[in-house]
């Protein structure tokens, strides 16, 4: 095995284990809402990354559910 297999092994580890972060803190959650749009709504408007966070926000705190914090 070559150094540039085990590289392209690392990065492929890598980039697996940030997508599995990022859809375990909801960090993907703006991308996954897009792709939603456009598949179950198409040429409907979108809200921008700024307006999805502050609605999602505004929904969290007026129905908590079990959480942490």
């Amino acid at each position: 095995m070559t150094t540039s297999d085990v590289l392209g092994r690392l990065r492929r580890g890598a980039g697996h284990l940030r997508w599995f972060w990022n859809g375990v803190v909801g960090a993907d959650a703006y991308e996954r809402y897009v792709e939603h749009r456009h598949r179950t709504h198409p040429g409907e408007p979108v809200l921008s990354e700024r307006a999805f966070w502050r609605e999602h926000t505004d929904e969290r705190d007026a129905n908590p559910r079990m959480r942490c914090c």
